[in-house]
């Protein structure tokens, strides 16, 4: 599932940097200019993480986090100002929020860095993050998987990918019957765009045909695969003018 990330910012660049790059690392993306809209739709918009630009936003801003502390989940609440004091950060950390951002806003760092203060539980748990990069209008690609033993090929749709694995979505449910939680290969190949990348695998779940596979080796090409990756996190960050089709 999805999380929704909301964004409230006068600026327009933050608005549509994070509407641009958040949707291919798997967030539903939804932005506003002003607060009155997201604090009387709040419960509709059940956001998982929000991030404020509270320069114009005076103490409204801290009425809607006051209000998110009130929700049965916790959410991750961002701020980026142009400057505040100490008294005004501790009294932000009361209020519940998890990271503060001094501006001016820097997509080549700041969309990095909202990502890692709302995975910053998981860091501080020992857990490694590995980034999953989510096929969106400007990262359309296919996926061909190779069994070699069963002389079979099968397309696929890529829903994510990281270095850990991929999800992919089959044409119909029907096709490899025998692709689900456990199967194990040892000799295959993921195909992405002109680049063949010899792996051994194993399928981590399946819903109807809807796949997850973890890698257990890159057995070549694995510095190629990392770049690729790379490609996907500079577009994914904003730091990248990548544009097309794989």
């Amino acid at each position: 599932m999805r999380d929704n990330l909301l964004v409230i910012a006068k600026s327009e660049e933050i608005r549509n940097c994070f509407a641009r790059s958040y949707p291919l690392l798997g967030y539903d993306v939804s932005v506003f200019e002003d607060i009155y809209e997201p604090i009387r739709d709040l419960n509709f918009l059940d956001p998982d993480h929000v991030i404020m630009d509270v320069d114009e936003l005076a103490r409204k801003w801290k009425i809607f986090a006051a209000g998110l502390k009130l929700s049965p989940k916790k959410i991750t609440l961002i701020l980026f100002a142009s400057a505040m004091t100490l008294e005004q950060a501790n009294e932000a950390l009361l209020l519940g929020v998890s990271g503060i951002i001094i501006k001016p806003f820097l997509p080549e760092f700041h969309l990095k860095r909202v990502y890692d203060i709302i995975h910053r539980k998981l860091r501080m748990g020992g857990k490694r993050i590995q980034p999953r990069f989510y096929a969106g209008t400007e990262f359309e690609g296919s996926l061909l998987f190779y069994e070699y033993k069963a002389g079979k090929s099968c397309q696929f749709a890529l829903i994510n990918v990281s270095e850990m694995g991929i999800a992919v979505r089959l044409g119909s449910p029907e096709e490899v019957p025998e692709l689900k939680e456990g199967y194990a290969m040892d000799s295959a190949v993921l195909k992405i765009d002109d680049k063949e990348y010899p792996i051994s695998f194993r399928a981590v779940f399946r819903d109807r045909n809807v796949v997850g596979l973890a890698f257990e080796q890159i057995k070549r090409e694995k510095p190629n695969f990392q770049r690729f990756l790379q490609r996907l996190s500079l577009k994914a960050f904003g730091i990248s003018g990548l544009k097309g089709r794989w």
